[in-house]
């Protein structure tokens, strides 16, 4: 048999993801009561219409620190003020500054990987170029 604390954190595990499913579907209730009743009210308008055919959005995420691409903004903001490619870290520690966003270890990380995020889309839409990969990112405009 089992050590006892393994199973009882494995119980305890599975009593919490059980505990966010149940969550998940009680929302998933109320909102397809939300769409059946839009929908009967779409109907009472718009008998023709189908409801149906209405192709769903997927909602977007905002973060805390920045608005809607206010992010990408800023990157491609100090990318064409910089004489030449930025790593990363410089354009992150540029942003950070220009927002005022206390210079913590944890904020840094995630403004990074958002940043990245955001040069990647950038980079397949042909805006920017990234130079190096490796040991730095390093990033500039395409011009």
């Amino acid at each position: 048999m089992g050590e006892p604390h393994v199973i009882s954190a494995l119980k305890a595990k599975r009593a919490r993801i059980a505990g966010e499913i149940r969550q998940a579907q009680d929302l998933i209730a109320a909102r397809t009561k939300e769409l059946t009743t839009l929908d009967a009210v779409i109907l009472m308008f718009s008998p023709d219409c189908d409801p149906e055919m209405i192709a769903p959005i997927r909602p977007a995420r905002h973060g805390l620190f920045f608005r809607y691409r206010e992010l990408s903004r800023l990157c491609v903001d100090i990318l064409r003020r910089a004489k030449g490619p930025m790593t990363l870290d410089a354009i992150v520690d540029q942003v950070m500054e220009a927002k005022g966003l206390p210079p913590d270890r944890r904020l840094r990380r995630h403004v990074g990987d958002v940043a990245r995020a955001g040069l990647l889309r950038m980079a397949r839409k042909g805006l920017v170029r990234r130079i190096l990969d490796q040991p730095d990112q390093w990033w500039e405009m395409v011009r």
